[in-house]
């Protein structure tokens, strides 16, 4: 809003620089934009400051509204006078309500609705001190009528309109909802349509004014008019907001009575109207007007402590000193001296105020924020704990991304059939059920998803048909089921992984060979390894697994998942036409076997001394009974065991394969000689063939 510094001597004084004006008032809450200087059509400069008012202060939508500011915060009077006196002077003998009728069919949306009438009036330019303050205000004048309830509006805050009462159907005024579809032409030449949820003012037979925003082109004042309705109201800010926006009309009007007007004010606005219309218009003003304010609300004290402004502000401000700020904003105490609360009423044109915070806002501005001592937090800073299971996800994700992964996030719910097909991965089937939502966005997600799976196998066959190759995704999340006879449904957090595609270039990589197998199989075993948890392999077979390439994954005695190559029947499913594999922990399991926080080891004064093993075994034997054969025999000198080559092919016997280890020996008390660590190569060496009928390869 502009303000122009002369009219605003008109109800204040002050004597300090014009930017150190609006300093104060930036200050105190009402943050001045800009300061300068217009010229008038005179020729005349004069100095306007722009003000920012926030929606909780639309009481400075006005000059009084920002002349009581300046006079709360500099301490100065405030000069204001009621015309009541004055009017009361001026009305004339006729009635009223033998010139309008005015009916309220929505009380909730207009809470006050007053009407006068002035006759034989004279409309006609308006004089050049009106003019001029128009002008500074950015409005274009219009006439002596029209130009006083714009100067009014932005003296009071109060929108007002003048209807030429000729051109009202039947002299009447009701305020109602639009019809369906009704017709309406405001004033800025628009022609709406109107809804059934538009409040209007109307006479008896069409719309004269959208309620709140802008009047009708049927009854605006003229040069021919000789009789003024002048309006004055409060309507609903929720209403006019709405209305504003839907038919897409911006006015001042509207713009304050979405932040409320002061209801006791519609009255006195248009009491100064009135007179000021007569002073330049002629006319004689009909006696009384008609007010409707059926439900007028009576003022709520708030009860403000002192003790508690002083313990949220910081001050120690006495309840005298209180008391002199909350009456400079306008406020009448009822309490009684000395008795460290005050009963606070506060004025209709402050309608925002309604608790003891509020007030104790107000009395922080007026004392100025820069007088609050900054004061530096005090208290116990406490280091953030990171549980075990976010650190182990952590790891996990960051393991699988440095191997080359991409993380996917799927949603929660698939479609009911692969829920019912998956959930056998972790629970017996027939003792499970899935769990089905009640409203479902579609059929695809019309369940909650029991494995991981489906949702990785989605998003390779995505990538697959738009060209990416490879593909290698995990995710890490929640899966559901109920168990039978146990209603609450189990959640439990997996992890999962899937490898599809040609190995990437690489001088380390066969050309043309894709993921397979013991690619995800080194994934998986590397991020345990991370974890600092074993893993343990079982034959098994499953159904949506390849027989011949499918375990079970156990974790600390107890099975934790699953792992293998993709059966062809799932591939075609989902038109991925190369061999996949994946993998699905139960990371519970995981997180169940972490040790604990490791404690600082020495590191080893003499060096460890190796060996490398091959052997030929039959194809059944599993190398996991050779590496658990290798530590029990040479105990307690072996520190490692790694497989690291398996080989099976034409130039093996049939039946039976090659598997290579690399053992690392180490005492902790000298270094090995060969003379110390033959002997227990050649016990493992002997082990090994009595138990399994390993040999070694030549």
């Amino acid at each position: 809003m502009l303000i122009q510094l002369d009219w605003l001597k008109d109800y204040v004084e002050w004597d300090i620089p014009s930017a150190e004006l609006a300093e104060v008032l930036s200050m105190g809450g009402l943050e001045i934009e800009a300061l300068e200087e217009i010229e008038l059509a005179d020729g005349k400069l004069t100095e306007v400051m722009e003000v920012n008012v926030t929606p909780n202060r639309g009481y400075c939508l006005s000059y009084r509204g920002v002349a009581r500011e300046v006079a709360a915060l500099l301490g100065t009077d405030f000069k204001w006078t009621l015309p009541e006196e004055e009017l009361a002077k001026a009305w004339g003998e006729i009635p009223v309500t033998q010139k309008i009728a005015v009916e309220n069919r929505e009380e909730t949306l207009c809470s006050r609705y007053s009407a006068m009438v002035i006759e034989n009036v004279t409309p006609g330019p308006s004089p050049k001190w009106l003019v001029d303050r128009l002008t500074a205000m950015g409005l274009r004048p219009i006439n002596n009528i029209v130009d006083v309830t714009n100067y009014v509006m932005f003296e009071y805050g109060q929108p007002m309109h003048a209807f030429d009462r000729d051109l009202l159907a039947g002299f009447k005024i009701i305020i109602r909802r639009a019809h369906k579809k009704e017709a309406f032409a405001s004033l800025d030449g628009s022609r709406l349509v109107l809804g059934e949820d538009a409040l209007v003012i109307a006479d008896a037979e069409k719309p004269v004014a959208l309620a709140g925003v802008m009047g009708g082109a049927n009854s605006e004042v003229s040069d021919s008019t000789r009789t003024v309705v002048l309006e004055s109201a409060c309507f609903d800010p929720v209403s006019v907001r709405q209305a504003s926006k839907k038919y897409g009309i911006r006015t001042d009007s509207s713009f304050r009575f979405e932040r409320y007007v002061d209801i006791s004010a519609v009255i006195t606005a248009q009491s100064r109207a009135a007179l000021l219309i007569q002073q330049l218009a002629g006319g004689e003003i009909c006696r009384e007007r008609v007010d409707l304010y059926s439900h007028p609300n009576p003022a709520q004290p708030i009860d403000l402590r002192v003790s508690r402004v002083n313990k949220i502000l910081g001050f120690s401000l006495t309840e005298q000193k209180i008391g002199e700020y909350l009456k400079r904003l306008g406020m009448q105490l009822d309490s009684p001296p000395s008795t460290g609360v005050l009963r606070v009423n506060v004025p209709d044109f402050r309608p925002t105020l309604t608790r003891e915070i509020d007030l104790i806002e107000e009395i922080a501005r007026l004392h100025g924020f820069g007088s609050i001592e900054m004061v530096h937090p005090a208290g116990e800073i406490l280091p953030v704990q990171v549980s075990r299971k976010k650190t182990a996800i952590r790891t996990a994700r960051e393991t699988l991304s440095h191997l080359g992964f991409s993380e996917a996030v799927n949603y929660s719910f698939i479609d009911t059939g692969n829920a019912e097909a998956f959930q056998k991965m972790f629970v017996n089937g027939a003792k499970a059920h899935v769990v089905h939502l009640s409203n479902p966005l579609s059929s695809e997600w019309s369940a909650m998803r029991t494995s991981l799976i489906p949702g990785l196998l989605t998003v390779a066959s995505r990538n697959l048909s738009k060209g990416q190759k490879p593909v290698k995704i995990f995710e890490l999340g929640d899966i559901y089921f109920r168990e039978e006879n146990h209603p609450p449904a189990v959640e439990k957090t997996c992890l999962s992984a899937l490898a599809v595609g040609p190995y990437e270039p690489s001088v380390w990589k066969e050309s043309g060979k894709g993921y397979g197998f013991f690619d995800l199989k080194g994934a998986l075993e590397t991020v345990l390894a991370q974890l600092k948890v074993s893993l343990e392999f079982r034959p098994a077979h499953n159904g949506y697994l390849a027989p011949d390439k499918s375990v079970e994954c156990w974790i600390g005695g107890r099975k934790a998942g699953y792992f293998g190559e993709l059966s062809a029947q799932l591939l075609t499913k989902w038109d991925i036409g190369q061999p996949a594999c994946v993998f699905e922990i139960d990371f519970g399991e995981v997180l169940a076997v972490l040790p604990d926080r490791p404690k600082y080891k020495p590191i080893a004064k003499f060096p460890e001394t190796y060996r490398d093993i091959s052997l030929l075994v039959d194809q059944a034997v599993l190398s996991s009974e050779i590496y658990d054969l290798i530590l029990e025999t040479s105990a307690p000198l072996i520190r490692r065991v790694d497989l690291y080559d398996h080989f099976a092919g034409k130039k093996i016997e049939k039946g039976k394969k090659s598997l290579t280890f690399s053992l690392a020996f180490q005492s902790a008390e000298k270094t090995l000689t060969d003379e110390e660590v033959n002997p227990v190569f050649e016990k493992i060496v002997q082990t090994l063939s009595d138990k399994l009928g390993a040999r070694l390869r030549e």
